[in-house]
């Protein structure tokens, strides 16, 4: 009996501590899109006390693009939320609430020629990402799907003004 006690207690807390090891966390990528000097960013996570809509505490609006208004060479990245208001339909930072799954819609811009490379790539020294979270960036176009914790996806600029829509997925257990 005494045995059946102890080899209980021992599955129960090896059962909980692989859940709770397992639970949502909170993560943040910032993901970097560039071609040779020229890049931009955005940044997507999931922390408790976010939201799914605009958050002033959590998510940032994006400032613009000084070189495209200037008429210099530029990239631009950003979040897109079509059904928000105009003042907070691109944003450069958007964090959202603790989810086993949450996407976010990317709109990259640029004034480079049309096939030009771009390089977009999770910028390990500014993210922090829980092990065991997947992070997926799928082209709307071509359907392919790049691991982002395992490499970069190159795509070709589709020309001065024309955006490219990517969407990023974290998954978590």
């Amino acid at each position: 009996m005494k045995k059946t006690r102890c080899l209980t207690a021992i599955l129960a807390t090896l059962c909980l501590t692989s859940t709770a090891a397992l639970a949502i966390e909170p993560m943040t990528a910032t993901i970097r899109v560039e071609s040779g000097s020229l890049y931009d960013y955005v940044v997507v996570g999931e922390h408790a006390r976010a939201t799914d809509g605009y958050d002033n505490a959590y998510d940032s609006v994006s400032p613009g693009n000084l070189n495209a208004t200037m008429g210099q060479p530029y990239i631009s990245a950003v979040i897109v939320h079509p059904e928000w208001s105009a003042a907070t339909r691109e944003l450069r930072g958007d964090i959202r609430s603790l989810a086993k799954r949450q996407e976010w819609q990317l709109a990259i811009t640029s004034s480079l020629p049309k096939g030009a490379s771009l390089n977009v790539a999770l910028q390990s020294d500014r993210t922090t990402l829980p092990k065991w979270v997947k992070l997926t960036l799928k082209d709307v176009m071509t359907k392919k799907e790049t691991d982002l914790k395992a490499g970069n996806y190159t795509i070709p600029a589709p020309g001065p003004g024309t955006p490219t829509k990517l969407l990023v997925i974290a998954e978590q257990p």
